[in-house]
C-alpha cells in the first residue's frame, strides 16, 4: 500500500507530493547553485560504470488501428445514447429521464437540482431511498422522496442530514449500445463534438500516440534508475531514515487525524492496518527514496551538473501548470519545510532530474514489448 510516496524522478518536471518525504539529512544546502546535501554523498555511494549501460524496458509503446477501436468503443460507454419509448411505470431496471431538485430545510443545496437526468433505477448511483422511491410512478408524475444522507457522506454540510428531493418523471427511455462500427458522421457530431468519424479517430490516435510516448520516457527513466541502483552500492547515513520516516509520519498524522482522532483510529478506519504495519510500510518507502535521491546527487557530482537558471525557470513553470499553482510563491510554499525551503528542494530536485535525464542519454536501451519500438 502506498502513502504519497516522493514521486520517482522520472518525468520532466517531477516534484513529489509532500516535501517532508523528500528532504535531505536536515543538515543545511550549500548556498552555491550546486544543490547537493551537506553529506559527502561520496562517502555513501559507489557509482557503477553506467556510461553505456545496458537495460531492458518491459511495455508495449506502440498504438495499432484496434487500439484505437478499443478506446474509441470504452469512451462511448460513457455517451450512452437513448431513444423513448412508450412505458408509463417506472420498474427495476428501467431507465428514467427526470428532474430532481434536492432541498434541506426548505432550501436548495448545490449539487442537489438537474433537468433531464437519465437514472437507471436498481444502479445505487443516488443515495438510499431515492431510485426505490421512483418504483411506481407514472411517467408525468412528481413525488417527493424524504431522504436522509449517510453519516459518512463526503460534503460535510450534508452528512447525516434530512433532505427531501423533488422528482419529476419525464419519460422512461432504452438505453442503446453503440460501437465504433455504428458511428456516423451525423451522430458523432451531435453527440462527441467532432465533425466526422474520421476526425475522431485521427485525434484519438494522437492523443493515445503523445500519451504513450510519455509513458515510454517514464517507464524507460524509471528503468534505467533501477538499473542504476541495482548495480550501484549505496549506504544510508546513520539516523537518516529513521530521521525522514518519522518525519513522514509526523506530517501524516498531523494532515489526517484531528479532532481527537487518534493514527491507529486513522488507519484503521481508512487502510484497515496498524501502527506497527504503517510504520513497516512507510520505512520501506522511504528507503526507496533514499536509495533513488542519494544515487542520483552522487551522478551529480560525477557528472559535474551545474545548475541552469533558464532550465530551471522551465521546470518550474511545468510543475506550476500539472500542480495549477498561480505563482512561483505558492508552488515553493507547498514545498517548504522547517528543514528546508521550498525553492532550495526544487532546485536540488531540479538537478537531480537532469542528471537522469542525461543518463538515459548515454543508456543503451532495449523494448522488451510486444512490437515494442527501438532503442530511445
Amino acid at each position: 500500500m502506498k502513502f504519497k510516496r516522493t514521486k520517482r524522478l522520472i518525468a520532466a518536471a517531477a516534484v513529489c507530493t509532500l516535501a517532508v518525504s523528500a528532504i535531505g539529512c536536515g543538515s543545511s544546502i550549500d548556498s552555491a547553485k550546486n544543490k547537493i546535501r551537506s553529506y559527502d554523498v561520496e562517502k555513501y555511494v559507489t557509482l557503477c560504470d553506467y556510461d553505456g549501460m545496458k537495460v531492458e524496458v518491459a511495455g508495449d509503446f506502440d498504438i495499432s488501428d484496434d487500439d484505437v477501436v478499443d478506446y474509441i468503443n470504452n469512451m462511448l460507454t460513457y455517451y450512452p445514447s437513448y431513444e423513448d419509448t412508450d412505458k408509463q411505470t417506472v420498474e427495476e431496471g428501467d431507465f428514467v429521464n427526470i428532474d430532481y431538485e434536492g432541498k434541506k430545510d426548505g432550501v436548495a443545496f448545490d449539487g442537489g437540482t438537474a433537468k433531464d437526468y437519465v437514472l437507471e433505477i436498481g444502479s445505487d448511483t443516488f443515495i438510499d431511498g431515492f431510485e426505490d422511491g421512483l418504483i411506481g410512478v407514472n411517467v408525468g408524475d412528481t413525488v417527493d422522496l424524504n431522504l436522509t444522507f449517510p453519516e459518512n457522506y463526503q460534503s460535510a454540510d450534508l452528512a447525516g442530514a434530512d433532505v427531501v428531493f423533488t422528482v419529476t418523471v419525464n419519460k422512461i427511455v432504452k438505453k442503446i449500445e453503440i460501437s465504433y462500427e455504428d458511428l456516423t458522421d451525423d451522430y458523432v457530431a451531435s453527440n462527441l463534438n467532432y465533425d466526422s468519424v474520421d476526425a475522431l479517430y485521427n485525434e484519438t490516435k494522437s492523443y493515445m500516440e503523445s500519451s504513450n510516448e510519455q509513458n515510454r520516457s517514464a517507464a524507460t527513466r524509471e528503468a534505467v534508475l533501477d538499473k542504476l541502483i541495482e548495480n550501484s552500492k549505496v549506504a544510508i547515513p546513520d539516523g537518516l531514515l529513521e530521521m525522514k520516516t518519522d518525519q513522514y509520519i509526523q506530517q501524516f498524522t498531523a494532515q489526517n487525524c484531528k479532532e481527537g482522532k487518534t493514527l491507529s483510529d486513522y488507519l484503521s478506519a481508512n487502510y484497515n492496518m496498524s501502527e506497527e504495519d504503517f510504520q513497516s510500510t512507510i520505512t520501506k518507502e522511504m528507503q526507496e527514496n533514499l536509495d533513488d535521491e542519494m544515487v542520483l546527487e552522487a551522478l551529480v557530482k560525477a557528472e559535474g551538473e551545474t545548475f541552469d537558471e533558464d532550465g530551471f525557470a522551465e521546470y518550474i513553470a511545468s510543475a506550476m501548470k500539472n500542480g495549477s499553482y498561480e505563482t512561483e510563491d505558492d508552488l515553493y510554499a507547498a514545498y517548504d519545510s522547517e528543514y528546508e525551503d521550498g525553492k532550495s528542494f526544487l532546485e536540488h530536485r531540479y538537478l537531480l532530474t537532469n542528471a537522469l535525464t542525461h543518463l538515459v542519454d548515454q543508456c543503451e536501451i532495449t523494448y522488451t514489448g510486444v512490437d515494442a519500438g527501438g532503442a530511445e
